[in-house]
């Protein structure tokens, strides 16, 4: 019978340190916050800093704001575009998300990158398009990033720590969270 309560102990053990390691990492509360002047806004853990205005080499808006939460780093890209892509397809605007993708895999010095997912909508705008990737970089980092797109606007969503994000419904409302201006 001994016996049998140390093998018990021993399957269950790992279970208990697992979840017990997932109740210490906090869960956030969400709420909307406008992007500076992008027009866009998205749903972000309280206490995000207000985003920082820089420009590209194009003279486009660059938009960037991260919060640490607990050893996840929760943080936003977002792009305003110089000219608005008006004549381009749904299509063309995803291949011109994934390149800026892309380029962010070589700033983030990512050595793995599961692959792009494509086809993401959003209801609150259907012309939008998005897409999403998971990624392991050199400085042991893993990233859950999703990009969205439309005619004026990129906008990247990661949270990024040691290991997954260990609230995965949190990590999607989090990552779909993204609003598209009018």
């Amino acid at each position: 019978m001994k016996s049998f309560a140390t093998l018990l102990a021993a399957l269950l053990l790992p279970l208990l340190l697992s979840a017990q390691s997932e109740e210490t990492v906090k869960v956030p509360h969400l709420s909307k916050m406008d992007i500076g002047q992008s027009g866009c806004a998205g749903y972000f853990p309280e206490g995000m800093p207000e985003f920082v205005l820089e420009k590209s080499e194009d003279g486009a808006d660059v938009y960037t704001s991260e919060l640490d939460v607990d050893g996840y780093l929760f943080g936003c890209i977002t792009v305003r575009f110089t000219e608005p892509f008006s004549d381009s397809s749904p299509e063309e605007l995803e291949e011109l998300l994934i390149s800026y993708l892309d380029y962010l895999e070589e700033a983030f010095e990512v050595f793995e990158s599961v692959g792009v997912g494509r086809g993401h909508t959003l209801e609150s705008c259907p012309s939008a398009r998005g897409v999403i990737d998971y990624w392991d970089c050199l400085d042991d980092n893993h990233f859950a990033v999703k990009g969205w797109i439309n005619q004026q606007n990129i906008g990247i969503l990661f949270i990024a720590g040691e290991g997954d994000y260990p609230h995965f419904n949190l990590q999607q409302m989090y990552l779909d969270g993204f609003r598209f201006g009018e």
